[in-house]
């Protein structure tokens, strides 16, 4: 086919600061970067809304709310922009002004329903303030569109670990997807400790109803296996400063598999644990099968 596209055309100059941009809204942000970009875009694109807007965004994490007050009402007056809704929520919430915040995020959906960053940011909020419920609708709209990933899936995991109500069918289709993201990340501890979660809520759902006295079957005891193995590999390959799936895998083990079997085995599976963590680095640790 031709060429029809150059790569120095606006649309894509513009696509190209906007990413970059985006890619700043974390903790370890690069306030001169920012104002770097924003400068470009401003000078490139001096009617569009999104650059001025986004120079707000240090001064909000720097705790400069009327400074980022002025910037986000300077954009306002160019145009609408789904960031304007997210960092005016942001913005709402720092000054308490919590019912404000969920206004400017539920506007943001409203008008912008196919934006990813848009059902993130109330997603977040409606977490903070432990409405699991719309919690959960918006990250699952924020992975429908974003698409699991190394952002949507720790969110999914956090989630779940605090929502203990998903409906089995529910958890069936999740599995099958978590399963999916595994096979293609399986390095990744968030992957594996997702995949556990996930197995641990169709445990409680298949025991909802068992009597007291009643065995477990052998789908019971398989998702066992799985929440205890791919819970050990979530803890293999953490590296992460907090060590936060180490530490989940010790409460496990302490506070579920030692009361219900014995120190004997709690003793092998911690010398399996210990020895994966030796070896995994050579051997590429776990693996998916490849038939």
């Amino acid at each position: 086919m031709t060429q029809t596209i150059d790569l120095h055309n606006p649309e894509f100059q513009r696509t190209f600061l906007e990413i970059m941009l985006l890619a700043e809204l974390t903790e370890a942000y690069n306030a001169e970067a920012i104002n770097d970009m924003a400068t470009r875009g401003e000078t490139a694109f001096p009617k569009d809304p999104f650059f001025p807007a986004m120079r707000a965004y240090p001064h909000i994490r720097e705790g400069d709310i009327e400074s980022a007050k002025r910037w986000l009402d300077k954009a306002s007056e160019l145009g609408d922009h789904y960031i304007l809704h997210i960092l005016n929520g942001f913005v709402s919430e720092d000054t308490g002004f919590t019912f404000e915040a969920e206004q400017h995020f539920l506007r943001g959906v409203e008008r912008y329903p196919d934006v990813p960053l848009m059902h993130r940011a109330i997603a977040v909020h409606y977490f903070d303030r432990k409405f699991y419920g719309e919690a959960g609708l918006h990250i699952m709209h924020y992975t429908r569109l974003a698409g699991f990933n190394p952002d949507t899936v720790p969110m999914l995991l956090e989630f779940f670990q605090v929502y203990d109500d998903i409906p089995l069918d529910m958890v069936d289709e999740l599995m099958k997807t978590a399963s999916g993201y595994l096979m293609s990340s399986p390095h990744d501890p968030h992957a594996h400790s997702l995949y556990a979660s996930i197995c641990s809520h169709r445990f409680a759902a298949l025991t909802a109803d068992l009597e007291d006295d009643a065995p477990l079957t052998d789908e019971m005891i398989w998702m066992l296996i799985e929440i205890e193995n791919h819970g050990m590999w979530s803890a293999t390959y953490d590296r992460s400063e907090e060590r936060m799936f180490r530490h989940m895998f010790a409460e496990y083990v302490d506070n579920v598999i030692l009361p219900n079997t014995s120190h004997l085995y709690v003793w092998r599976l911690r010398m399996r644990y210990l020895t994966r963590r030796l070896t995994h680095r050579f051997t590429g640790g776990y693996t998916v099968p490849t038939s």
